[in-house]
């Protein structure tokens, strides 16, 4: 088994995306400071921009930063995969905006709203981003276009 610093890590481990994974953590640490500075400024959208924020940088730099290989941001059918998913996100992101409005009491809360929005961006990303991103990425002529076309 392969040591890192001396210690045992897993046969698939990759340092550049766990690397990858930290930054995507600190742009949401760094979004949600701000969030919290805009808040206490008076901000007029407090909890949208906080809403927005986290269910924007954490799928989006999940799947198409952190899942991707290195050097991938550079190319055509990644900024292609982003674009075909903006119209649903922008879908998901009216829901979350609209039920602010709607239910100010129950999903302007913290501990309500966390959930949604972490349960949201992993169905994003997981079920959404990644298989769009898997539609546009080249592939070998002998490979199938989706995954459930191999028997």
């Amino acid at each position: 088994m392969t040591t890192l610093f001396g210690q045992r890590i897993e046969p698939d481990f990759d340092l550049a995306k766990e690397q990858r994974g930290d930054r995507v953590w600190w742009v949401i640490y760094g979004g949600l400071a701000l969030s919290i500075v805009y808040d206490f400024s008076g901000g007029p959208f407090s909890t949208e921009v906080l809403q927005g924020m986290f269910a924007t940088v954490f799928p989006y730099g999940i799947s198409f930063y952190v899942n991707q290989k290195n050097n991938q941001l550079g190319r055509l059918w990644l900024w292609k995969a982003v674009l075909a998913s903006l119209p649903v996100h922008i879908l998901y992101l009216m829901g979350v905006f609209w039920s602010d409005k709607e239910f100010p009491e129950f999903m302007t809360k913290v501990v309500v709203f966390l959930p949604v929005l972490a349960v949201g961006a992993a169905i994003e990303s997981i079920f959404l981003f990644d298989g769009i991103a898997y539609y546009f990425k080249p592939r070998a002529a002998s490979q199938p276009v989706a995954p459930l076309a191999q028997k």
